[in-house]
């Protein structure tokens, strides 16, 4: 008879293993289904079966020498944050075959190699007995491999994070998200690097003091998903997606877009298209040689901003910088507002009241 009582703790993990699944359930399911959400979701089950295996492990006597079917896939954690990112960064990015690469490591070691232990100790069981602390031992340095393998996937979490192009508002609640989730992770790998060294060295120990180790471990896998799983439902789940779908409607990538905010930025800016006061939408998508609707969707959707507001916005903060040269001092108010594009008076105030809330006159008075 297989004894599976569960004390208080394990009782709670429990808990928390079951709401893990749930979620992970609800986040694949909930249509429309995007990439982000499937990665996200198998991950949050991939803890929670973890979860289980750490509860089965403590409450049944030699656990793992029972039950072939392996449980614990670590080293698909990394991976799957990884490709959550990603997705993030360029929704309109295909999965490749490449990507695959990245799970080999899981296949190896959370699969075959299980297996494989599997069938030795299950044969073997005086020989297993005897030698608890030496599998006890490999079992740490799998665990070891495991931080390596988080380490170098958390870099390259980072290094998308950063990467990432705001070419939309709604990328800013996305950017969000992606910080609470890379604290959470260094949290978790933070622990790792902590319990796993000193399991190591006071590995004799470790049999008659696991419940420290699995404990604490646990409670953090609990609060992982607890935190994360929820809090992606409830109040990042829809931000990704409308970011998503906001990006769908342009027929080119998130990077293409980007550079296509930048020369806009530049043709105006650099190249002080804004002086023009006869400048046009139509005159400026002709300099940059795309069709008026694409330069139109761009300024909008990646600046926030219409045509004309940004116009007016790179004049009148040309204007603050020539009454800053004292070469300016010889122009009137009026001929510093021509010099920046403003084709009458009357436009040139109304606009920088409207930018300002003060006359140029005002403004100036303010600066002395």
């Amino acid at each position: 008879m297989i004894d599976t009582s569960l004390n208080t703790s394990n009782f709670y993990f429990l808990l928390a293993v079951i709401q893990g699944i749930v979620l992970s359930f609800i986040i694949f399911f909930k249509r429309p289904k995007k990439r982000p959400h499937t990665c996200f979701a198998i991950l949050v089950f991939l803890v929670s079966l973890s979860l289980l295996h750490l509860i089965l492990e403590e409450s049944i006597h030699a656990f793992n020498a029972r039950f072939p079917i392996p449980m614990e896939f670590s080293f698909a954690y990394g991976p799957l944050a990884h490709l959550h990112i990603v997705y993030l960064k360029d929704p309109l990015r295909k999965f490749k075959k490449t990507d695959i690469l990245h799970f080999l490591p899981s296949f190896f070691l959370d699969v075959v190699l299980f297996v494989l232990s599997f069938l030795f100790i299950r044969t073997n069981m005086d020989w297993a007995y005897e030698n608890i602390v030496l599998i006890q031992t490999f079992a740490l340095w799998i665990f070891f491999l495991v931080i390596v393998h988080l380490g170098i996937y958390t870099y390259l979490m980072y290094k998308e994070s950063i990467d990432a192009k705001p070419v939309l508002q709604e990328f800013n609640d996305v950017k969000r998200w992606l910080h609470l989730l890379m604290t959470s992770w260094v949290l978790l790998i933070g622990f790792l690097m902590i319990a796993i060294p000193i399991g190591l060295i006071f590995i004799n120990q470790l049999d008659e003091n696991s419940a420290w180790l699995y404990k604490s471990l646990g409670a953090i896998m609990a609060f992982w998903i607890y935190l994360l799983g929820y809090l992606y439902l409830t109040r990042h789940m829809g931000v990704v997606g409308k970011y998503m779908d906001k990006i769908g409607k342009f027929s080119f990538s998130v990077n293409e877009l980007n550079e296509k905010k930048n020369e806009i930025l530049h043709a105006l800016q650099g190249q002080e298209l804004y002086k023009d006061p006869n400048l046009t939408l139509a005159k400026l998508a002709g300099h940059l040689g795309w069709p008026i609707n694409t330069l139109s969707t761009t300024i909008n959707k990646t600046l926030q901003i219409n045509f004309n507001d940004l116009i007016n916005k790179n004049r009148i903060a040309a204007f603050k910088r020539l009454t800053l040269d004292p070469k300016s001092k010889k122009y009137s108010i009026l001929g510093l507002g021509q010099e920046v594009g403003f084709s009458s008076k009357a436009s040139f105030y109304r606009v920088f009241k409207k930018e300002t809330g003060m006359t140029p006159s005002e403004y100036l008075k303010s600066k002395v």
